[in-house]
């Protein structure tokens, strides 16, 4: 037992020999590598090693994340590589030089086994088990390198390299449907400067892949949604989404007309906002995470107000505009009252009133264009598109279910959400040989919304309302980013 404390390379053990390059090898030479080893903490933007240095350890990261950077003629720095998974740093130098080509900065704080680099390579040369996981390694880092410079000399856009690289962090391959979810742990500068974008560029890249359906951004967390990265229109499963680069057009170009599915995606996202938005006021006049839901509502308010514009703009919406006009009437009244600087909780059976009102509004431009457009996929956008609201329209009356000036009405309309939510999933589910893709989405789909049931349900595990509340509400996000995919996937199919 004393032995055990005593060990001066306790924790060098412990790391290496759970880690995926040493983890199972013989132990001979697993101790002579720890022998040989110490542990590295790191502070955010502390110099690991600079260029030009003399390499005399290999650095094994365990956690945090750190950058690769190398120094360009007239004193620029590019930045060559980010890591924040566990991973051997600079293996090309370490193998193949005797000084560091570039330099390495922590981002985060990070957690390192440094081993001396004469007995690293003595034991990559005796045995041949670890040498076939450094060739990996290599391979595997040559093999995103080559592809890198082809995405940068052949054609693609910065959305494309910008998915690429965000599928790269996330490691394996995406499923068929659900969400793969990465973390940006560096700052939007250093990742953009890794893929050569403008930080700006970056912000309008993350903005037309969220308007693509293929991911959405919360904060630093970006939810890749797989089944959305997946080339529906083609119609095979396992083709990519590509976003090529845009031909160059001059004014006297005809722009593309808007699809039948996209108009009825996008009337529709105005009754989806419409209840995004009173969830934000009531969490703001309830205090549930208000700093937040402040944040939320502005960003709400500017992309009803966008969306709105667009439509105004759209030849495509001619057959549209008194239903239109009806929607930007009852905008301005909801929008004076639900967007003011401090809401008040007086006014939630007002403000709970004028959701209902813009809902409705909203909801009767969307039926119009899904009839107008005449199209059977047309008109599962429009009940695909009827649950994504729902799932918030629920959670709003989650909210607002302790306000006791609206009565027990509430949990009436809940009854019929939840009714109308389970028969519009069997119908989306009955649409004749859908896309494997769009199969899979909506049996996740189905997944998740059992979960968002059961999160409602009363439970002493729950414990305080405020916590519960935010246990519906975070649910509901995931049940709504499901759903938005199938939309998305659904009005693809409408050309």
């Amino acid at each position: 037992m004393n032995s055990r404390f005593n060990d001066p390379f306790r924790a060098q053990r412990k790391l290496l020999s759970g880690s995926q390059c040493f983890a199972g090898l013989p132990t001979a030479v697993l101790e002579e590598l720890i022998s040989a080893s110490r542990v590295l903490e790191l502070s955010a933007h502390q110099t690991l090693y600079e260029a030009g240095k003399p390499i005399r350890e290999a650095h094994l990261l365990f956690s945090g994340s750190v950058k690769r950077s190398a120094s360009l003629p007239g004193g620029a720095s590019k930045v060559i590589e980010l890591v924040q998974t566990e991973q051997l740093l600079s293996l090309g130098e370490i193998f193949g030089a005797t000084h560091y080509a570039s330099s390495c900065t922590g981002i985060t704080p990070t957690l390192l086994v440094a081993i001396d680099i004469g007995k690293l390579r003595e034991a990559a040369q005796n045995h041949l088990a670890l040498s076939c996981r450094i060739l990996t390694a290599l391979a595997r880092r040559q093999f995103a390198t080559e592809f890198d410079v082809t995405s940068h000399h052949y054609g693609l856009t910065g959305a494309q390299r910008l998915l690429d690289y965000l599928l790269e962090m996330a490691g394996e391959p995406p499923g068929l449907a659900g969400e793969t979810t990465v973390v940006l742990k560096a700052s939007k500068k250093v990742i953009a400067a890794r893929i050569g974008m403008t930080p700006e560029s970056l912000s309008r890249n993350l903005r037309e892949l969220s308007d693509s359906g293929v991911l959405v951004v919360d904060g630093r967390k970006i939810h890749i949604q797989n089944a959305a990265v997946l080339d529906t229109v083609s119609g095979n499963a396992q083709q990519r989404l590509n976003f090529c680069r845009k031909r160059k057009v001059n004014a006297l170009d005809v722009r593309p007309a808007l699809s039948a599915g996209a108009l009825i995606n996008m009337c529709g996202r105005l009754r989806l906002l419409s209840q995004r938005m009173v969830i934000a006021w009531g969490m703001i006049a309830f205090a549930i995470a208000p700093p937040q839901a402040r944040v939320k509502l502005k960003q709400l308010e500017k992309e009803f107000e966008r969306n709105l514009a667009r439509l105004s703009q759209l030849e495509a919406t001619v057959g549209l505009a008194d239903k239109l006009m009806a929607s930007k009437t009852a905008w301005l009244r909801y929008q004076a009252l639900v967007c003011c600087d401090e809401p008040a909780i007086e006014l939630a059976g007002e403000v709970f009133g004028l959701s209902e009102a813009l809902l409705e509004a909203t909801d009767s431009l969307t039926g119009l264009a899904a009839t107008l457009a005449g199209l059977p996929e047309a008109h599962y956008v429009n009940i695909a598109g009827r649950n994504r609201m729902l799932s918030q329209r629920i959670s709003k009356f989650f909210i607002f279910r302790e306000w006791t000036l609206l009565g027990d009405g509430i949990d009436a309309l809940v009854t019929l959400s939840c009714v109308e939510f389970e028969s519009n999933l069997r119908a989306l589910g009955k649409t004749g040989n859908p896309p494997a893709e769009l199969a899979a989405q909506l049996q996740v789909v189905a997944a998740q919304w059992q979960k968002f049931l059961r999160a409602m349900s009363p439970d002493l595990s729950h414990g305080a309302k405020i916590q519960h509340t935010r246990m519906v509400l975070a649910e509901g996000e995931r049940l709504l980013r499901s759903v938005d995919t199938t939309v998305k996937l659904f009005e693809r199919l409408t050309g």
